[in-house]
């Protein structure tokens, strides 16, 4: 008897939430939004970004170089760049290995039909003290 009253009560729980089910499903069936079911709306747009009329002010076209800028080549520098065998005018301090720009007035040192530059005198009377120690390493120069 205990058995049958125990299947009783599992069958009767069963109806029961089959009928929740149910229920559920057709409240939900009711407040479904299907393409069909809703009325047609456009949605609302944002504007697009507005420019305004102001811009940055143009750069100025005047007096461009830089307040570091070498002064421009004279006519001694020209003859000077004019008798070298390279282009541009550019050689390598062989002392402190800083980048100069040869002009007329630029130290120069021949040594074995080699001419070196230098970026001061300092460092032209240093090169001649020694010039062997300043030409080793990976790209010394055979003299």
């Amino acid at each position: 008897m205990k058995r049958f009253l125990l299947i009783v009560c599992i069958a009767a729980a069963a109806c029961s939430e089959k009928e929740v089910k149910t229920s559920a499903k057709s409240a939900r069936a009711s407040h479904l939004q299907t393409i069909e079911s809703e009325q047609p709306r456009s949605a609302p747009l944002q504007p697009p970004p507005m420019l305004t009329d102001e811009a940055p002010p143009p750069k100025s076209t005047i007096n461009l170089a830089q307040s570091d800028a070498p002064p421009p080549p004279t006519p001694q520098d020209e003859a000077v760049r004019n008798a070298l065998p390279f282009s541009p005018a550019i050689a390598l301090d062989p002392v402190d290995g800083q980048k100069i720009s040869i002009r007329a007035t630029t130290p120069t040192l021949e040594i074995k039909g080699r001419v070196f530059y230098f970026s001061s005198e300092a460092n032209k009377s240093a090169f001649a003290a020694n010039p062997q120690s300043y030409l080793k390493g990976p790209f010394n120069i055979k003299m």
